[in-house]
């Protein structure tokens, strides 16, 4: 990987990081198929924690057709939600959304479907992973109950991120519904502070601003009926 170079400050420990890490990888074969990449700089990184790279900030001299092309991206890697759809006798069909902080948009309780990083996983596991962390082990989700939806980058123009929707129908009782509702879920050691919410399907498009995978899968799930 001779094109590349790195912006002074990143040391040689997370230089290697960089070049090791799967979305990187992925992105630069991309681009050196697809363009004629002429450098790469990385202009920072950041790790999360000893084991988990994250974001990447690269500017990439590269020249499409013979025309130079706007080069700065955010590399991060893809993820995955799960739209989980309720199905209790007696009731209308509801879904599961996680309250939770997201600094990026400087919104202190964002409601959206569960999802989390790959970080170098598959699609499917990973999903099954995010289910049992930020809704509850009791939701017993298996790979075969998962269902794809599509898979669609989020903000091609400055960010790498695609993401795989899924979603599953489970039939639960009423019981375990209630006890989803207002749960507190996440992980500590991230800094994961959530709450669960329950609501109709129906309901759904009328929570206010939320994301893209949120509403997507929605109306997604909604054509297949």
């Amino acid at each position: 990987m001779t094109d590349i170079s790195f912006a002074q400050g990143i040391d040689a420990t997370m230089q290697a990081r960089v070049l090791a890490a799967p979305h990187f990888r992925r992105w630069h074969e991309a681009m050196r198929t697809r363009f004629t990449l002429r450098h790469v700089l990385v202009r920072d990184a950041v790790a999360f924690g000893p084991e988990r790279m994250g974001f990447i900030l690269v500017e990439a001299d590269a020249l499409h057709e013979g025309r130079a092309v706007p080069g700065l991206a955010l590399l991060r890697g893809d993820s995955v939600s799960v739209m989980v759809v309720l199905q209790c006798p007696g009731y209308p069909d509801r879904t599961i959304l996680t309250r939770e902080a997201r600094v990026p948009v400087a919104q202190p309780d964002l409601l959206a479907l569960p999802a989390g990083m790959l970080d170098g996983g598959a699609f499917v596991s990973t999903a099954l992973r995010e289910l049992a962390e930020e809704v509850g082990a009791d939701l017993h989700v298996r790979a075969e109950d998962l269902v794809e939806l599509t898979h669609v980058w989020l903000s091609p123009g400055g960010c790498d991120e695609a993401i795989g929707l899924y979603y599953t129908e489970l039939h639960i009782d009423e019981t375990l519904a209630q006890a989803l509702t207002d749960r507190q879920t996440g992980l500590a050691c991230e800094h994961e502070h959530i709450r669960l919410r329950v609501i109709d399907m129906a309901n759904l498009p009328h929570i206010g601003m939320t994301d893209a995978k949120t509403l997507l899968s929605w109306h997604m799930y909604q054509a297949r009926k």
